[in-house]
């Protein structure tokens, strides 16, 4: 019972971080009307500090194994996107008019589902439930500000530790899993508009993280050894504040 509220309130809370970003995206015509909000503050300071918040939807992109195709009685393997949620700390070094560098420590809740229809009608679901510690470090392009907005692009790599992962844990062949590696390696990208307000500065941002390393753990069960390779892929719509 206590899972399943606290799968609800994930999902309750994506959707109001991807409502709120809506909002602010089609707040940016109000914004650029107004009178110019902390003109010097891309200048009076290096570094700037803050928090963000936001909601994730988790795939994966993966290669199916020949064990899967000599496989008679598994007639497919299809995955799911499960949304979760992140928070972070924000610290952006100002290094030029038009570019920053950024680094966000966050804690990641994810979960993703594979179903395996088997050829007599039966589908079984595995969940990788996954709590990440993610370090990454991005360059972030502006453009000009526009009275309280700026675009910006970003682009750079990511280092995620996964506190929940089942790569070392003991083998129960009665319930087996699809256990992931701990140590994944990302690069990303995405985009975002820097929107000033009376008292602080909004980031609606969305950013794509697409996993480099293959993250599957061996396991001896057709659940585990019908992919070759499984990587995360991420979209995450992210509200920062400074």
């Amino acid at each position: 019972m206590y899972v399943s509220n606290f799968r609800n309130l994930r999902h309750l809370f994506s959707i109001q971080v991807i409502l709120v970003f809506c909002l602010a995206i089609g707040n940016q015509e109000q914004l650029q009307g107004q009178t110019k909000n902390h003109p010097l503050y891309d200048y009076n300071q290096v570094l700037h500090f803050g928090f963000t918040v936001g909601g994730n939807l988790a795939d994966v992109k993966s290669k199916l194994s020949d064990d899967f195709y000599r496989n008679d009685s598994l007639n497919s393997i299809k995955s799911q996107k499960i949304p979760g949620f992140t928070l972070g700390i924000v610290s952006n070094l100002h290094v030029t008019e038009n570019f920053d560098i950024r680094f966000i420590p966050s804690l990641s809740l994810v979960e993703r589902q594979i179903d395996y229809e088997f050829r007599d009608g039966v589908t079984i679901s595995k969940k990788i439930e996954s709590v990440f510690i993610e370090a990454p470090i991005t360059l972030k392009y502006k453009s000009e500000r526009h009275h309280n907005v700026r675009f910006y692009v970003i682009g750079g790599g990511k280092y995620a530790y996964d506190l929940a992962s089942e790569a070392d844990a003991e083998i129960n062949p009665f319930e087996p899993v699809v256990a992931v590696e701990p140590h994944n390696y990302y690069y990303e990208f995405g985009f975002g508009f820097d929107l000033y307000f009376e008292y602080f500065k909004f980031s609606p941002e969305l950013k794509l993280s697409r996993g480099l390393n293959n993250v599957l753990a061996d396991r001896p069960s057709v659940f585990s050894q019908s992919f070759d390779s499984f990587k995360s892929t991420f979209w995450m719509i992210s509200l920062q504040f400074r």
